[in-house]
């Protein structure tokens, strides 16, 4: 029997999961890493532990009760991205509007919610896994149990922009679709210089989505 609890993230959760993203999720993250500097900004780890109260994200704990796994996951619709869009030209630290800037484009091939025609859906933001725990299918087991709990809170779609080929794979198990994807080596500022950088094999950004039912 498996000594692994998986159950949805609560208020109160942010500062063990922050914890856990910092050490197990950042430091591997392609985005993150892929540009200067090589830490998560403040306002990427605010914007991932802002949907933690919405009821939507799931954590993986030991026996312990020390997280093994995260997944954070934020509520869409139709006026999601364009809200985001806006906001995103405010932000002044220069990493974090970059990331997001790709992040939103991304989103827009995506449009969960218009290419799968429901009202709202759920977008996988976050997936860290301890890797003392890998080669457990926790991954796939989180990303199961937030596709139940939206379905329960009538959100009938998932997507996810998966910047790693690994949790593209997972997306791929859990058998969404590839909807769009995107070379890193093409994503180049205003001056032809390529933004991102991230070490092999995380050559390609992916969308993935997965219109979701009881049946």
């Amino acid at each position: 029997m498996s000594d692994l609890n998986y159950r949805v993230a609560v208020a109160g959760d942010e500062e063990k999961v922050l914890n856990f993203i910092r050490k197990h999720y950042y430091p591997e993250e392609a985005l993150t890493i892929g540009i200067s500097p090589k830490e998560p900004t403040k306002e990427d780890e605010e914007f991932s532990l802002s949907c933690i109260p919405t009821g939507l994200s799931v954590v993986c704990e030991d026996s312990n009760k020390n997280i093994v796994g995260v997944l954070l996951c934020h509520e869409v619709d139709n006026s999601t991205l364009t809200e985001r869009k806006i906001s995103t030209e405010t932000i002044e630290d220069p990493k974090w509007r970059t990331i997001l800037t790709f992040l939103n484009y991304m989103e827009e091939l995506t449009s969960i919610c218009s290419r799968l025609n429901v009202t709202k859906g759920i977008q996988f933001s976050v997936l860290g896994v301890d890797p003392e725990q890998r080669g457990k299918s926790i991954g796939l087991k989180m990303m199961q149990k937030a596709a139940e709990n939206a379905l329960e809170k009538k959100l009938m779609a998932i997507g996810s922009v998966c910047t790693s080929i690994f949790s593209a794979r997972i997306a791929e198990k859990l058998g969404m679709e590839c909807v769009a994807s995107i070379p890193y080596s093409e994503w180049k500022n205003s001056e032809g210089k390529t933004i991102f950088h991230p070490p092999p094999p995380h050559d390609y950004a992916r969308c993935y989505v997965k219109k979701i039912t009881n049946g």
